[in-house]
């Protein structure tokens, strides 16, 4: 499945990726998604990254007013059943604060799922699992 990232969901997906909890095999996997799709030093740059260590954790920061050309990825169907359950399994999104970036990945990756039909924003609805 090719997707099309730009920096703010590279930089979040990138995250969201590293919190994952699994064993070595598939950390190894997650490694390989984050080594594509992170920031090389020129686009960190551009967009004024930093990394900053909060409570013994490193955080990244970036100016929101730069951004550098969003980019195509191509993953296997593995890799996008990894990045599917990081994204449903992270519960400490913002409604406001991630729909920007997270809005249009989820759109993409789920579309497919949904018949192929264009997504409302307000089509995706996660449900709790039982």
């Amino acid at each position: 499945m090719k997707l099309t990232l730009d920096h703010t969901q590279r930089l979040n997906l990138h995250a969201l990726l590293g919190a994952q909890r699994a064993d070595v095999g598939s950390i190894r996997a997650i490694w390989n998604i984050q080594d594509r799709i992170a920031l090389d030093a020129e686009e960190e740059k551009a967009v004024e990254l930093r990394r900053e260590i909060v409570a013994g954790q490193e955080r990244v920061v970036w100016n929101p007013a730069l951004s550098v050309p969003a980019k195509d990825y191509e993953f296997t169907e593995p890799e996008i059943a990894r990045v599917k359950a990081a994204l449903e399994a992270w519960e400490s999104y913002g409604a406001n604060t991630d729909r920007r970036w997270l809005e249009p990945l989820l759109r993409s990756i789920f579309s497919t799922e949904l018949g192929d039909r264009q997504l409302a924003s307000s089509e995706y609805v996660r449900t709790p699992s039982a």
